[in-house]
């Protein structure tokens, strides 16, 4: 009776253990957030310290997909507006940073803005390979 209830309890605080372990696990995915109000509401992807850290996609009012920081859009990934424009390029702390393209989306025929920006800011056009 004794050996049996010593299985019993070496069994029980292993089972409880592997628990323990999973929620861990589990829980830093499921209190993973945002830094930016227009994507924050639900995340799906990598977390690191109860933030978005690594590849994933936020959908708020506003939807990003791609690399993320600290919880900030930071480094290449794609910014889409409820309105339908949408931003592809390099993100640094949650603004347009580097080299991007910009597609304004209109019924008749989208604009598009290809080049550098800094700090959210277009700052030219992408130069061609023959300049």
């Amino acid at each position: 009776m004794k050996l049996l209830l010593l299985v019993f309890s070496v069994t029980l605080a292993t089972l409880i253990g592997l628990v323990s372990q999973t929620s861990r696990v589990i829980s830093p995915m499921a209190d993973c957030r945002v830094m930016v109000d227009d994507i924050a509401g639900s995340y799906e992807g990598d977390c690191h310290k109860e933030k978005a850290h690594g590849y994933g996609k936020a959908i708020g009012k506003d939807t990003y997909e791609g690399e993320f920081k600290k919880g900030y859009p930071h480094g290449q990934g794609t910014y889409t507006w409820i309105s339908g424009d949408y931003y592809e390029g390099t993100f640094v702390k949650g603004k347009k940073e580097g080299e991007g393209k910009m597609v304004y989306a209109s019924v008749n025929a989208d604009s598009v803005l290809t080049g550098y920006w800094e700090d959210d800011r277009f700052q030219q056009e992408e130069k061609s390979s023959s300049e």
